[in-house]
């Protein structure tokens, strides 16, 4: 027992300062407890550092993951903002859209619709301006089936005494007032126009010799000349109380009721009240077609007080000209 120990002894003197660090003990059982404990430390601290490599590995595949699903949701989300301003913007043209054709649409309503854009009543206006100017339009075209059916008018040879024994049997009917008297009959107007016209001129017989046959003739023609721009005038007047058309269960008003119904409806009539009130609720387009009609009566006005200045100038003109003339 003492042997080992001073070998042991002896062999820790000769051994370098470098092996000093060693374990000198020599005991069997501290070196295997020893040897055993360092195995199992450093079992220990290779089985941590692999758990640690493994942790660490697995973080850097969480960090890796996260990452990804990170960029995956900030794609996503910016995906979903720029499709929600796609939309937002399409809903918000599709929208104005809207908004623009419905507003052209209330506009193209308000403008030229029946009820705003079109003047008042616009149908009821219609009818009555064409029924009008159709019936100003007849005036002279009856005015002159009219004069043609006077006995006194130019070129009739209706005899002397025939004229005389009709003026007679009408002998109460002279009265110019059945003019203006739209319920009078027609047949008292001619009577009173025959009347104011006097007799029919004779006309040559052939017992007449050539000479004082045509002194004769023209005499009557001079003298029927004469008589006819007062006959035209007063044929005119004559039609002005006449209804359109002679044809069975013909209702249209004459001329004078025509102009009639106008002043009634834009000179201050019974309809002019509505009428005035209709053209608050008319829009530009509508209030421009209602001054283009007013402007058309006026036209239409003004050409029948022209017509009515020239029939006056022409009596007026006959009457100077047998004052210059004298007899024939």
């Amino acid at each position: 027992m003492m042997k080992p120990v001073l070998l042991a002894a002896a062999l820790a003197a000769l051994t370098p300062p470098a092996a000093a660090q060693s374990c000198f003990v020599a005991d069997p059982l501290w070196i295997a407890g020893h040897t055993s404990a360092t195995t199992a430390l450093n079992g220990r601290v290779a089985t941590m550092g692999t758990n640690l490599a493994t942790q660490r590995s697995l973080t850097l595949e969480m960090l890796l993951s996260a990452m990804k699903v990170q960029t995956a949701q900030t794609a996503t989300n910016g995906e979903r903002e720029v499709n929600l301003t796609s939309n937002t913007q399409q809903a918000v043209a599709a929208a104005l859209s809207q908004v623009g054709q419905r507003r052209a649409l209330v506009d193209a309503r308000e403008q030229y619709s029946i009820d705003t854009g079109q003047g008042v009543n616009a149908c009821g206006s219609i009818d009555l301006m064409n029924a009008t100017n159709r019936a100003m339009g007849n005036v002279i075209m009856t005015g002159r089936e009219t004069y043609r059916g006077l006995d006194v008018a130019p070129g009739k040879s209706v005899p002397v005494q025939q004229a005389a024994r009709d003026r007679l049997q009408d002998a109460t009917k002279t009265d110019a007032a059945v003019f203006f008297d739209p319920a009078a009959s027609d047949d008292d107007r001619k009577t009173v126009i025959q009347a104011m016209a006097g007799l029919p001129m004779p006309k040559p017989t052939a017992a007449i010799p050539g000479g004082e046959a045509d002194l004769m003739m023209l005499r009557a023609r001079r003298v029927e000349a004469l008589r006819s721009p007062a006959l035209v005038s007063l044929s005119a007047v004559r039609a002005m109380s006449i209804a359109e058309g002679h044809e069975v269960g013909s209702s249209a008003p004459s001329p004078l009721a025509q102009l009639d119904a106008l002043v009634g409806q834009y000179g201050g009539g019974p309809q002019y009240e509505a009428w005035s009130a209709g053209l608050a609720g008319q829009s530009e387009h509508g209030l421009l077609i209602e001054l283009t009609r007013m402007r058309s009566m006026a036209l239409a006005l003004r050409q029948q007080l022209v017509e009515q200045q020239a029939r006056t100038s022409a009596v007026l003109g006959t009457i100077l000209a047998v004052q210059a003339g004298g007899d024939l």
